[in-house]
């Protein structure tokens, strides 16, 4: 072999070298990761065990929680909750692992994370918070343990005070007597503003006129069913 031909060897390997050794620092928290959501225990524990950080977080700004939380794998996130991962750490959409939970209706998972002390109320971007979830989708034993822990939801659960007022600010305030999906019953308790009446909206007054003294016109204590879209103030206050 040549003295040139040996030297470019010796480059290429230790190129080679530095690169396998990069690929191995930024793979750490990509394994744990992996590991996590394919449900494999024993590797996560050597992962932890050599150093891994435990809420490293993957190219979608996940933890290992949050991926095996999505996973359904129960024993990972137990062992990553021994391991003292934050148990409220969200990606940049705001998923946490009790989120992900509520999203795969995994009553067993949200129970676990809800007594390691996740909060119930952080919210997704688009989601809202598990408790939105699980009764937008009507999971009552999601929605009775989550209640039980203190989740107040985006402030429309049953028992909540919410307005609607797309009549240039006027309609009317209620409290929401039931939800089933995406549409809410609700027990009027005040009209805002119109005192001339406000025009019927179909989507939003069932087809009726709001205040004024039009025959019909929908009034305090009376029940109305609209879709979650009317609803123009939520969290007013709350009676439970």
């Amino acid at each position: 072999m040549t003295p040139r031909l040996a030297v470019l060897f010796v480059v290429a390997g230790v190129c080679l070298h530095a690169a396998s050794g990069s690929r191995a620092a930024q793979t750490d928290e990509p394994a744990l990761n992996t590991a996590a959501s394919e449900g494999n225990v024993e590797e996560v524990r050597l992962l932890l065990k050599q150093g891994a950080p435990v809420d490293a977080r993957d190219a979608d700004g996940r933890t290992a929680l949050v991926s095996a939380a999505l996973a359904g794998r129960e024993k990972v996130v137990k062992t990553l909750l021994a391991a003292h991962s934050d148990v409220d750490a969200a990606d940049r959409d705001g998923l946490t692992a009790l989120i992900a939970a509520a999203r795969e209706d995994d009553v067993a998972m949200a129970r676990v994370l809800l007594d390691a002390g996740a909060s119930p109320d952080l919210r997704h971007r688009a989601w809202g918070t598990a408790l939105d979830i699980a009764e937008t989708s009507d999971r009552e034993d999601l929605v009775r343990i989550l209640r039980a822990h203190g989740a107040r939801g985006s402030g429309k659960s049953v028992g909540d005070t919410v307005c609607v007022t797309p009549w240039s600010g006027e309609g009317y305030c209620a409290v929401v007597e039931e939800r089933t999906g995406p549409r809410f019953t609700l027990k009027v308790i005040s009209i805002v503003g119109c005192a001339e009446g406000c025009a019927a909206k179909p989507d939003c007054s069932d087809h009726r006129p709001v205040g004024g003294r039009e025959d019909g016109a929908l009034a305090v204590g009376e029940l109305v069913d609209v879709p979650g879209a009317c609803l123009t103030r939520t969290g007013v206050g709350g009676a439970r």
